[in-house]
């Protein structure tokens, strides 16, 4: 997983320190514009994934160019973090008879449990212009192919506790991994002047995913896989366009 984050960003930055192409106006013509951008939000799980957590936040960023024709292609990256965990027994054989997880100094242990999740994936789109508005603002569609996973985490702000640490955490995350799909409708605005470049909608992911650990210790059981994950979320991003504006000097967005 660390080695995927590693090549997405070294190909971000190796993307983003290309050079600049010549533009024509944004008001008068649909333009080469790469870009990277940055995302945030909030969803809901679904399907099998919906029967083991709630709610959470997300954040991304992604790097995209969009062709004169319209066309997008590129590459994102999804966290998911925050999510309500809903799975049954988990640290069940760690608990007091007071439903009480004790730490390594004898003390009720305060641990915050939550569900993380990412996905990255390679996308391809179209941009629709809007009538009455420049060619590069519109109704966006975009669909992508990837890697998902997602875990149970555990946050513990006070002493530390040994079952949770590794080798032993692995017995007690529900790691799970998968093949994805997405889908993102939403509305790509670029200004006229090209300072003001943001996008927003609704992206669906779809999966199918299978459980990593050999067994849970706190069930001794082993899960069953595979599994069909769905995740629906509302975003809003800001973009940041490479492109030099035509004029003599550069200008970067």
């Amino acid at each position: 997983m660390k080695s995927t984050a590693f090549v997405f960003s070294v190909l971000l930055l190796a993307l983003t320190c290309s050079p600049v192409w010549g533009q024509r106006s944004v008001r008068d013509s649909s333009l080469f514009s790469p870009h990277i951008h940055v995302h945030g939000g909030g969803g809901a799980a679904l399907g099998d994934l919906g029967d083991r957590f709630g709610n959470g936040g997300l954040f991304g960023t992604g790097f995209h160019v969009k062709f004169r024709s319209g066309w997008f292609a590129g590459a994102t990256a999804n966290f998911g973090f925050g999510f309500g965990v809903d799975e049954e027994g988990v640290l069940s054989n760690l608990l007091t008879p007071n439903g009480d997880l004790i730490d390594n100094e004898g003390q009720v242990a305060l641990l915050t449990i939550s569900g993380r999740s990412g996905l990255f994936t390679l996308d391809g789109g179209k941009l629709f212009p809007l009538r009455g508005k420049n060619p590069n603002t519109g109704i966006l569609v975009l669909a992508g192919v990837g890697s998902i996973h997602h875990r149970i985490h555990f946050e513990n702000t006070e002493n530390p506790i040994t079952q949770l640490t590794q080798p032993y955490l692995s017995g007690y995350d529900r790691l799970t991994w998968g093949l994805a799909v997405k889908e993102f409708l939403g509305y790509w605005h670029m200004s006229d002047n090209g300072l003001v470049n943001w996008f927003g909608g609704l992206e669906f992911w779809q999966a199918r995913t299978w459980p990593q650990r050999p067994m849970n210790f706190d069930t001794q059981q082993v899960d069953e896989g595979p599994r069909t994950d769905r995740f629906v979320s509302l975003q809003v991003g800001w973009v940041f366009h490479i492109y030099k504006r035509s004029s003599s000097v550069e200008h970067w967005y």
